[in-house]
């Protein structure tokens, strides 16, 4: 081998290994685990009578497909993704639509408050809320009292008012994001298709509905598209608002507490859990993608 083809291998193996053993030997191996009985006592070290690991099939699978909690998981977690992306794209076009706003003075003060949700790191963000939301001393439900509510909502231990709250922190913590992506889209609107619109006595309603987000649409399906499968991965946020709570809430979740939660862990059915999910959410991905026709951009 020439010189040249040695230093490229030298610069590009180091990085390949980093990658595969990072990256796709976990994969690989997870889902290898997701075809056993391992558990506590089998896995990864064998146990005195404990029972050997074992290949197991599909029987993991059934049992996840078959477990009550795993449908509640999968129904709860779908329903956060409508709810959750429902209000982050709605937030997200409002301060976008706002911020574009020619009567809006100070557009890089405004902008560099409303990335602040970016800087901060998620757990302080997380347990800032958890504090915000706390029943007895929350500033919330203080709020609530002051203006009359007699009986404040339990957001720590109602289910119903604790995905209520993850639904607003969800919106707060992703709002920057869709955000930067839709202002981006709408700065690339030309102005003489909405001087045209105006000029044809359109409302102002009728040139935010059919002039500029249609334009902008695809950035917008684009934004949608990954959020909702952030959202659909959701897992540290209700991990540390209240584990127990949503243990059976979110698949992420509750993949997790079979692995390391229960009482009994069992990895092999946690894997074939978080597999499930993985396989659901790349078939989300490319159903939405195709329906979008998001890919012909990178086609073209």
């Amino acid at each position: 081998m020439g010189k040249k083809t040695m230093a490229a291998l030298a610069l590009i193996i180091p990085g390949m290994t980093a990658f595969l053993f990072f990256n796709i030997y976990p994969i690989l191996y997870s889902i290898y685990i997701a075809f056993t009985n391992a558990k506590l006592g089998n896995f990864p070290i064998q146990a005195p009578n404990a029972e050997a690991l074992t290949f197991v099939g599909l029987e993991n699978f059934k049992w996840a497909l078959a477990d009550p909690k795993f449908r509640s998981a999968f129904v709860w977690t779908w329903g956060f993704v409508a709810t959750s992306v429902t209000l982050k794209v709605v937030v997200g076009i409002l301060l976008s639509v706002l911020y574009n706003n020619k009567y809006v003075k100070g557009k890089f003060f405004y902008r560099a408050l409303l990335i602040i949700p970016w800087a901060l790191p998620l757990l302080f963000s997380v347990m800032v809320w958890r504090f915000m939301f706390d029943p007895v001393v929350g500033p919330i439900n203080i709020i609530l009292k002051d203006v009359g509510m007699s009986n404040p909502p339990d957001w720590m231990t109602s289910v119903t008012w604790g995905f209520v709250a993850l639904n607003l922190i969800e919106v707060w913590l992703a709002y920057p994001f869709m955000m930067t992506v839709i202002t981006s889209a709408l700065q690339s609107v030309p102005d003489t298709l909405i001087e045209a619109a105006i000029i044809d006595g359109a409302s102002y309603w009728q040139r935010l509905t059919r002039v500029v987000i249609p334009i902008v649409s695809k950035p917008i399906a684009f934004a949608t598209i990954l959020t909702s499968a952030a959202s659909f991965q959701y897992f540290l946020v209700p991990f540390i608002y209240n584990a127990g709570l949503f243990e059976d809430r979110f698949l992420l979740l509750y993949g997790y507490r079979k692995a390391f939660g229960s009482s009994v862990p069992h990895y092999g059915r946690a894997a074939a859990i978080l597999l499930i999910a993985t396989i659901v959410l790349a078939v989300y991905m490319f159903v939405n993608m195709r329906i979008t026709k998001l890919q012909e951009g990178v086609k073209g």
